[in-house]
């Protein structure tokens, strides 16, 4: 027989994931590599890649199934959505700002990632996804009124792109979860491949960079934390939540960085924002109550 489990572990995993990830604004915004965002978001990349590789045996994994994974199509859409989201979300912030395209990007997530797990994984949203989903996305868009700038159609639709993106990379990332995949190698390979990609783009800037200690310490820390230890702890939480759930955990992000703004950054949050803010941790741990996935019970 079958019996279902809350989603409170993986819940949790991957809101500790995402609230590292958060903090890589604040890092950026205290400390510079004087240089374009297309770069920070190759350096995040690789090294997050390296990160995950070089650790990964520590935990199981072994060299020789990476070959392996490279005949998986899921990898490949993996490597794909995690290139095209450095570079999409990073033109999106320079045309339209960083409140919309993070307020688009983060709202394109849990609907892509939901509608994609329906269709392809056949898991249909239940009624605290919707719930949570909608009072988080809400929330945000309090946070942002005020900041939003909708001068610029491309900028929209480049976030909507960057966005959508991150859906596909959830559920191929579940597909590959389930056949056996490793949870360190899979978003591992899929960086390195995607930073490969990336590498055409931002050679010439990224030759550019003065490479100082605190280019360097940013560096590790955008790449090791941000986004190896963060993508690790996001794909261990999926094992046992749908992937619309593990989008919807990304709201996380958005709320560290305000956090993050008021304490370090010494930012004024206004009652706005506080109240923005406080939906969005509502939305959060509604998600918490999210059934887990069907577990089969030994007889």
């Amino acid at each position: 027989m079958t019996q279902n489990t809350h989603a409170g572990r993986s819940v949790t995993l991957s809101l500790i994931g995402n609230s590292l990830a958060g903090t890589a604004g604040t890092a950026a915004a205290l400390y510079s590599l004087s240089s374009s965002p297309a770069v920070v978001g190759f350096v995040r990349l690789i090294l997050g890649a390296f990160t995950l590789l070089l650790f990964a045996p520590f935990m199981g994994g072994k060299f020789k199934n990476l070959f392996g994974l490279l005949k998986r199509p899921g990898i490949w859409i993996m490597a794909a959505s995690s290139a095209s989201y450095q570079a999409f979300f990073f033109a999106s912030v320079e045309r339209t700002g960083v409140a919309t395209a993070a307020l688009v990007t983060v709202g394109c997530i849990p609907a892509s990632a939901g509608l994609v797990g329906w269709v392809v994984l056949r898991e249909r949203p239940n009624k605290i996804w919707f719930i949570a989903s909608i009072i988080g996305i809400a929330g945000l868009a309090v946070r942002s009124l005020g900041e939003l700038q909708v001068n610029d159609s491309t900028g929209f639709i480049y976030a909507v792109i960057a966005g959508s993106g991150i859906g596909g990379y959830l559920n191929a990332a579940k597909v590959e979860i389930r056949a056996g995949g490793h949870p360190m190698q899979l978003p591992g390979l899929a960086y390195l491949l995607g930073s490969l990609g990336l590498l055409v783009f931002v050679y010439t800037d990224l030759m550019k960079v003065t490479w100082n200690t605190e280019a360097i310490g940013l560096a590790l820390f955008l790449g090791v934390v941000t986004m190896g230890l963060a993508n690790a702890l996001q794909i261990l939480g999926i094992r046992g939540i749908a992937p619309g759930v593990a989008a919807t955990m990304m709201l996380s992000d958005p709320v560290t960085a305000a956090i993050l703004g008021v304490a370090v950054m010494h930012e004024e949050l206004t009652l706005q924002g506080a109240i923005g803010l406080a939906l969005v941790v509502i939305g959060l741990g509604l998600q918490s109550f999210s059934p887990g996935e069907s577990k089969t019970a030994k007889k």
